[in-house]
């Protein structure tokens, strides 16, 4: 409920596995600055479409991209109405429709490898 209350979202991590933080505040409508740590953010967010992506631990970039989207109303409406476009691939449906697509696919695979 926090970030409906929000224009901009930061996100510091040094290290991150899944970023739900980012997709709960693209989910939101906000765009999101965010460090290019390894794994995660990079494969959410679209740099320059829905967030921006500065490099980990580089306070200076943070802000310069936290004061670009602050400082420009159409870029961060812009880049918020991306951020909830591009977060429907994070719905539970799609997820689980890429589970149960993963599962047959690795069935049809297994049973044509049984057939020889």
């Amino acid at each position: 409920s926090e970030w409906a209350k929000g224009s901009v979202a930061a996100v510091t991590s040094s290290a991150e596995s899944f970023g739900m933080t980012l997709v709960e505040a693209m989910r939101c409508g906000l765009p999101v600055v965010s460090t290019d740590c390894p794994v995660g953010p990079r494969e959410i967010l679209r740099d320059g479409e829905d967030g921006l992506l500065v490099r980990t631990g580089d306070a200076d970039a943070i802000a310069r991209g936290l004061g670009r989207l602050m400082s420009d109303d159409a870029l961060r409406q812009e880049m918020g109405a991306a951020a909830l476009r591009n977060s429907a691939r994070y719905d539970p449906e799609a997820v689980a429709q890429r589970y149960v697509d993963l599962f047959e696919d690795a069935s049809r695979r297994r049973a044509s490898a049984d057939r020889g």
